[in-house]
């Protein structure tokens, strides 16, 4: 008999059964009692269906405003064009609007990004052929705010395989040479973004920073990098190393023009809960640059610090010499070079000359802070799982759409540093699932450590990286200038001086590393 067009729709046959819920339920190690997997086995079947209608819903990211900001000349770089592998795309966005390009802080700044960056419409390979065709549907909010800003994006530069090594010989765009010497390691994760601000084809980078991604290559290629306060700048539209660790911050060939960059693109966007307890509104963001020139136009002002501390004071009994504290435990690794240590001491007794105290300091809990953060990236893996994290934030479904399922094919194609990352935060997950809750119960520790030493200096210094950059085929992984220790001794490297401050103080950061660099020619050191 055939069916009447009043009958109603026969139910649909669910995937799920009596076997699969069980099967789920194993993977904890439990089995749901026999007389009540009817029940759960309808009720995983409810869950699968409102799961597949979610699924199905159209995703909602922020729409870009490609009128206003048209991407143009989208295009992949010739090698011969290419000499140092630091580009992946170049493009040119910027405001069809002249007069208002013009009026913004960043007009006439080329700029390019980290190629973790979303630029909607421009391919973004992060440094792999896991995927060879994610092209993002939205802009990273720092995107926008360059381009609201006046300054003009010029492309997309190299960042290591799934931005997880500190060399920078892991891209499946091949290795990034560094401009001292194509051989040796510029420095990663960002490693295109230093390599062409340092060459000049770029004027501003925006880099990504999670275990010393943008101070790696700021120091190995003889740049500025900021690491900004957690939050300070959102990470939105960016692709997720590990939420608890994301950072994203610019990279600049001078101190002003960092300061800049911060300027127009640090602040609360309202999607990224990254951005924590005392982040600044847009409004309320500091105006650095113009804070420094001020500092700069009175002898002695950069290493002064106000009560609280601030550029502007002028008043008698308002500001005290700066207190720069060395830090002990700073150069304390086995791979450590002791003539970057010396350099880099030698460098930091500087700020006594130039008007600042200077103490040596000490953070016994800093020689642990490499196995905790090591320990802790293992949790890495449940990005490259798409796991989201929980939080409040854009997700990219579409770059995790790309990444999964994992298959042989693609785990092959891992440089060997993610694919461990992967393995072992799996293996960490199964065996030790207390683990990434204690890594940040230990490091909420060791920042009471460093906070209880700031309460006394306003600047920790230290190597940025305690060794000159190593040749790529051989390594383990900018402030002077060292020949390395394998010769010759006429090649000369940058090393760089890592400043560290409180919480929300990057004026001070920034007031301090003006002072030095308006004193000293660090390729003389």
């Amino acid at each position: 008999m055939s069916a009447s067009l009043t009958d109603p729709p026969a139910p649909k046959q669910s995937p799920v059964t009596r076997d699969v819920l069980q099967q789920t339920a194993a993977k904890i190690g439990i089995c749901v009692p026999a007389e009540k997997e009817d029940e759960f086995t309808d009720m995983l079947a409810s869950a699968r269906e409102a799961m597949q209608q979610v699924l199905a819903m159209d995703d909602y990211y922020p729409v870009p405003e490609v009128q206003r900001y048209p991407r143009t000349d989208i295009a992949t770089v010739a090698s011969g064009e290419n000499p140092y592998n630091a580009w992946a795309t170049k493009v040119v966005v910027e405001d069809v609007n002249k007069e208002e390009a013009e009026a913004g802080i960043l007009t006439g700044k080329r700029v390019v990004l980290k190629d973790n960056v979303c630029l909607a419409g421009v391919p973004c390979h992060f440094g792999t052929d896991v995927f060879t065709d994610w092209v993002p549907q939205t802009d990273a909010t720092v995107v926008t705010r360059v381009l609201e800003a006046g300054g003009t994006i010029v492309g997309k530069a190299t960042c290591e395989s799934f931005s997880a090594f500190g060399i920078s010989n892991t891209s499946a765009l091949g290795p990034v040479g560094n401009p001292y010497d194509k051989i040796r390691s510029a420095g990663g994760s960002s490693s295109g973004c230093g390599v062409l601000v340092v060459i000049g084809e770029a004027d501003l980078a925006i880099g990504g920073d999670q275990g010393g991604s943008i101070r790696l290559p700021a120091s190995h290629v003889g740049i500025v990098g900021l690491k900004p306060t957690f939050g300070l700048v959102p990470y939105t539209g960016i692709v997720s190393n590990e939420v608890s660790l994301d950072h994203t911050g610019p990279m600049s060939p001078d101190v002003l023009s960092n300061a800049l960059l911060l300027r127009a693109i640090a602040g609360t966007d309202g999607i990224d809960d990254r951005q924590i307890a005392g982040t600044p509104s847009r409004a309320h963001v500091p105006d650095y640059p113009a804070l420094l020139t001020a500092a700069r136009a009175r002898p002695g002002a950069l290493l002064q610090v106000g009560l609280p501390s601030d550029a502007t004071a002028s008043e008698p009994g308002q500001t005290r010499k700066m207190r720069v504290g060395i830090l002990k435990e700073g150069g304390m690794c086995q791979a450590a070079d002791p003539r970057v240590v010396e350099c880099v001491t030698r460098a930091a007794r500087k700020f006594e000359d130039l008007g600042a105290e200077v103490v040596e300091v000490s953070v016994p809990g800093h020689v642990q802070a490499s196995l905790i953060g090591r320990v802790q990236r293992f949790s890495q893996a449940n990005n490259m799982l798409g796991r989201a994290s929980g939080t409040r934030q854009l997700y990219l479904t579409d770059f995790v759409e790309k990444v999964l399922p994992w298959n042989q094919e693609k785990f092959d194609k891992l440089f060997a540093n993610s694919a461990n990352i992967l393995i072992n935060g799996i293996y960490a997950d199964e065996h030790y699932p207390q683990l990434h809750g204690k890594t940040h119960n230990l490091f909420r520790r060791l920042r009471s450590e460093y906070d209880a030493v700031l309460e006394n200096v306003d600047v920790l210094v230290m190597p940025t990286v305690p060794w000159v950059p190593k040749v790529m085929q051989t390594a383990v992984y900018s402030l002077g200038m060292l020949s390395p220790p394998e010769g010759p001794d006429d090649l000369r490297l940058p090393i760089g001086m890592q400043l560290v401050g409180r919480f929300w103080e990057e004026l001070t950061l920034y007031k301090a590393a003006l002072a030095w660099s308006d004193a000293c020619n660090w390729k003389e050191l």
